[in-house]
């Protein structure tokens, strides 16, 4: 179980969403809230921008579908992800904190809590333990990257489990998930026809309804 706190756009911050903005005991809540969204963001741009220097292609083919990050034309949502402490007494065979999935975008900026428990699939079809590091940022590669890049980078598919027996420690987690611009399309970089065009918004919207049974 996991307890969410979702800025989903720098527009959102300022005006849309201002009524849910915690009023009380936490004054500087919004504006550090904003102005982590802001660093995400350069820090994003940086590393989209090396990705695409990775494959030798021009610098700017990732960043191009980037550039409306912040506004109500791109989906990049930075969430606050609170998980409560756990009763190991109610806790099921195989239970996980959160079950095993993949991201919807581009990468995802993951910054962790100490505690630990993140664990990512790797190409052995393994599930290998993401220990936090202080002092860095764990990318996750996302489902339309993989689609972008022909399966040279492939999205990341994570579960975090609960916390040993006997342990009911809470866990704090914050992701920066990074969304093309609605209106980009997505295609094979590569010229081949491995996975064929689609629209971001649309992608996001059906990964949605698959998850949420939600259009």
């Amino acid at each position: 179980m996991e307890c969410i706190w979702n800025v989903p756009n720098f527009t959102s911050l300022h005006s849309q969403c201002v009524q849910n903005w915690p009023s009380e005991g936490v004054d500087d809540f919004r504006d550090v809230h904003a102005s982590f969204y802001l660093r995400c963001k350069e820090l994003s741009l940086r590393v989209l921008r090396v990705m695409a220097l990775c494959l030798n292609l021009e610098a700017e083919v990732f960043l191009s579908a980037h550039k409306h990050i912040g506004s109500d034309v791109n989906g990049t949502t930075l969430r606050t992800l609170y998980y409560p402490p756990v009763n190991s007494t109610c806790v099921k065979e195989n239970q996980l904190r959160c079950g095993e999935h993949s991201d919807y975008g581009s990468i995802t900026l993951v910054f962790q809590s100490s505690e630990g428990g993140l664990q990512v699939l790797n190409r052995a079809g393994e599930f290998i333990s993401a220990p936090s590091i202080p002092g860095t940022v764990l990318i996750n590669i996302a489902d339309l990257m993989q689609r972008w890049t022909s399966d040279v980078y492939v999205s990341a598919v994570h579960r975090v489990l609960l916390p040993p027996a006997g342990d009911s420690s809470t866990r704090q987690s914050l992701a920066f998930f990074v969304q093309p611009d609605d209106e980009a399309i997505i295609s094979c970089c590569d010229g081949s026809d491995k996975y064929p065009p689609v629209k971001s918004v649309d992608y996001l919207l059906s990964r949605f309804k698959d998850s949420y049974g939600k259009k």
